[in-house]
């Protein structure tokens, strides 16, 4: 027969009260994607930011092409991580920016492609791989 006694719980220790207290425990550092997921997040309140990024094809975009239309928001996110003093996005080369905010764009289903392709609020597949 198992013995059977009585464990009183115990209780758990305090939580740091201050956030610099608080220790990350995480295996992956934060990726570039990540750093520019935050200032992407600051910008889409900015109407300038988001008319760039609204266009799907070469015809609607603001300045007659999506690629320069990229170019302008990854400058925007380069100036904005300048201001706030994030040094890895603001030392960045334009395009490495561009490539990262292609990822954040598609981890909120908002890339440019996924929008072209929705229809009636459902991504379709349009049997071409652009």
């Amino acid at each position: 027969m198992p013995e059977t006694r009585s464990r009183a719980l115990r209780e758990a220790p305090p939580l740091p009260a201050d956030i610099d207290d608080w220790t990350r425990h995480v295996k992956a550092e934060r990726t570039l994607n990540d750093m520019v997921e935050d200032i992407h997040r600051i910008l889409v309140d900015d109407e300038k930011y988001r008319k760039l990024l609204r266009a799907t094809y070469d015809a609607h975009a603001v300045e007659g092409s999506l690629s320069m239309d990229n170019a302008l928001v990854a400058m925007m996110i380069r100036e904005k991580a300048r201001q706030i003093g994030q040094t890895e996005v603001a030392e960045e080369k334009l395009a490495v920016i561009n490539l990262a905010l292609g990822v954040v764009l598609r981890r909120y289903h908002m890339s440019r492609k996924q929008r072209r392709n929705t229809l009636g609020g459902e991504e379709v597949n349009n049997g071409s791989d652009d």
